[in-house]
């Protein structure tokens, strides 16, 4: 029996790209259920999502990408497995089946690794294989891309995983706790998409915040 996978889409004035993103999903062999998490967009992203006819779960105000991520778990909670995948179109649809695939053959977690390209900011190239490098040492596991939030996961991991964080480390420290615990961990190769779109990561705000729950992970008793 196949599995349930449903997709999980934060949006946050993503007005602009969501569509594409939502067509891209619905021309999909085997479409998936479609959630759109709208937090607090002050654009026309619900209206946008409403008009492909996808399920939409809306913010009165801003409240960060991973309060939108735990919001749609517990939305999805009836479904077997939920991939997320951001609204900006960084995250190429077409590689949707590839997640499905791995938790079909044992995964439950499945991790989007991002090919490094020149197209990659050197910054961010560093960043990411910083923190990648350094999730994968207080996980236990390997982690190859940490930052990249094309996931899978399965219902069981979301139930035995709960987080603290509530932001953009909400991912990570998901990822983290899964892994020390003996979950399965699969990686999926995807493509690095690099258009208009701006990222809604704080360098004064949430890298702070990732950098203090890494810091909590590493001290942290590890499970028996």
């Amino acid at each position: 029996m196949s599995l349930r996978v449903a997709a999980l889409v934060p949006a946050y004035q993503a007005a602009a790209h969501l569509g594409e993103v939502l067509l891209s999903l619905a021309a999909l062999p085997d479409p998936p259920h479609v959630l759109v998490v709208d937090d607090g967009s002050r654009d026309a992203t619900a209206e946008v999502a409403r008009q492909f006819g996808v399920r939409v779960h809306s913010f009165a105000a801003n409240r960060g990408k991973g309060h939108a991520l735990l919001a749609g778990f517990e939305l999805l909670r009836d479904f077997d497995a939920i991939v997320t995948l951001d609204a900006d179109g960084q995250h190429p649809p077409h590689c949707f089946p590839a997640f499905a695939a791995a938790a079909e053959a044992g995964a439950d977690l499945v991790l989007g690794t991002r090919v490094i390209t020149p197209d990659m900011p050197p910054l961010r190239r560093f960043a990411n294989r910083f923190s990648s490098s350094w999730c994968s040492l207080i996980a236990g596991q390997r982690i190859s891309d940490s930052q990249c939030g094309y996931r899978l996961y399965r219902r069981e991991l979301i139930r035995a995983t709960p987080v603290r964080a509530s932001r953009y480390e909400v991912e990570t420290e998901r990822a983290v706790r899964a892994a020390r615990l003996g979950f399965r961990v699969a990686e999926v190769e995807i493509p690095t998409v690099y258009g208009d779109e701006q990222s809604h990561l704080s360098p004064t705000r949430d890298v702070p915040r990732i950098v203090g729950m890494m810091l909590r992970l590493t001290f942290e008793p590890r499970p028996r």
